[in-house]
């Protein structure tokens, strides 16, 4: 497994998705119930490939994450082989691109190549609170730099 298994309740808001999956892969209901009661390594090796599937499909669609804080933003788009960070720090929730202020903030940039991977940087920054966004703010900030 390249990724992490869904949960539960990821897997049931997907049941349409998952159920064509088993049906490209030659299972239909019946077969797929005998499955969990008699190979149920299977069966979650089958789990394990949609997962995969599903975490690829929607790591190729981001272009743009943030994680914010009270005392950090930090803002990254994430192109094919660089990822770019625009990092603000200081008094987040009075921050305003558009406006002079007398806070004192500290902006930084930097851009690198993905490590290891586009794929697996994308899925750790995903799973450690960096939430999918838009080009809004990260382009508005660039302006500043």
């Amino acid at each position: 497994m390249k990724f992490s298994r869904l949960s539960l309740s990821e897997l049931e808001s997907l049941e349409k998705e998952f159920i064509e999956f088993l049906a490209a892969n030659g299972i239909d209901s019946d077969y797929w119930i005998k499955l969990k009661k008699e190979k149920n390594e299977k069966a979650e090796k089958l789990i394990d490939v949609f997962s995969d599937i599903v975490w690829q499909k929607s790591l190729d669609k981001i272009n743009f994450l943030e994680h914010k804080t009270g005392t950090s933003l930090k803002l990254f788009k994430c192109d094919k082989e660089t990822i770019e960070l625009i990092g603000i720090d200081g008094d987040i929730e009075k921050f305003n691109p558009n406006l002079n202020s007398n806070n004192k903030y500290s902006i930084y940039h930097h851009k690198k190549e993905y490590v290891p991977s586009r794929d697996m940087e994308l899925f750790r920054m995903v799973k450690t609170g960096c939430s999918i966004t838009n080009e809004i703010l990260f382009n508005s900030i660039k302006k500043l730099l």
